[in-house]
């Protein structure tokens, strides 16, 4: 699965106008950064939820595009309201991890924070 790294928001955005403009199907992942004393995400429902993503990302939907969208430092998430992932439109993402999933284009839903570590629930939502 082509994993596409979107270090900033902008970068992210782009990958949003795209997916819209021409009705792709994609995955964004939202989590928190990693830190880079330990290379492990700040955030522990991330660290968690990780193997389970990649590994049931690359068996279910292996062509699927996977736009990778680090928030930040914990400090630059956590109670930040205008954070632009908070505020973006299409995004609006409110907790981490948030997968969200489009198709054509439209988002069809999301999985947000425990759910991403569940096998089950990661396969139902690719499904």
């Amino acid at each position: 699965m082509p994993f596409i790294r979107c270090a900033t928001p902008a970068d992210a955005e782009a990958a949003y106008d795209r997916v819209v403009r021409d009705r792709l199907d994609a995955l964004f992942l939202f989590f928190g950064s990693e830190d880079p004393g330990t290379g492990a995400s700040w955030c522990p429902d991330c660290v968690v939820a990780d193997p389970v993503l990649r590994a049931t990302i690359a068996k279910v939907a292996p062509k699927l595009p996977v736009h990778e969208c680090p928030v930040g430092a914990r400090a630059d998430w956590k109670g930040q309201a205008q954070h632009p992932y908070r505020v973006h439109p299409g995004f609006r993402v409110a907790r981490i991890p948030t997968l969200i999933r489009f198709r054509g284009g439209l988002e069809i839903g999301r999985l947000v924070e425990a759910p991403c570590a569940d096998v089950a629930a990661v396969t139902a939502f690719l499904g």
